[in-house]
């Protein structure tokens, strides 16, 4: 009976332990927007975001972030997608890293992974088309359920 209750005692540390490891990670995760622009263009319009990783961890597995776009397109609906990571794509509706930078300049070190400092431009294609003189929403989130949100009007 000890023994049950030793163990059981030994799983419920442990998960605390998980707990309070994903809260620091979650603490220590931070996203800034620096800039969103969009293109109107015949087809799907061309949306860059780009973000700043001001946190003190490092960010990857971008298949896993969630892209929201909510706008108003051409004819006055109001739209809400959710956008698939696709590596290499160029299809509409779908997006992908554009590149990831430090101080302007191409990464060198832990490629393909957003450091603390580092930037990153995510691009996609807006089909359909994002209305004129409207203002419309992106918002960004991690892994680790930390949001960013940012705003863009074509």
């Amino acid at each position: 009976m000890s023994n049950g209750f030793m163990t059981s005692l030994d799983s419920g540390t442990a998960r605390l332990e998980e707990v309070g490891n994903r809260d620091n990670a979650i603490m220590r995760t931070d996203l800034a927007p620096v800039s969103t622009n969009i293109t109107a263009a015949p087809g799907p319009d061309p949306l860059q975001v780009i973000l700043e990783n001001t946190g003190q961890t490092k960010l990857s597995d971008f298949s896993k972030w969630d892209v929201i776009v909510q706008y108003f397109d051409d004819s006055g609906n109001y739209t809400v997608k959710w956008l698939p990571y696709v590596e290499g794509s160029s299809s509409p509706n779908e997006w992908d890293v554009g590149w990831i930078k430090m101080n302007g300049k191409p990464e060198v070190f832990d490629k393909g992974v957003l450091n603390p400092g580092e930037q990153i431009m995510i691009e996609t294609r807006i089909d359909p088309s994002v209305g004129v003189d409207t203002t419309n929403m992106v918002v960004i989130s991690t892994p680790s359920g930390v949001t960013c949100t940012t705003y863009f009007s074509p």
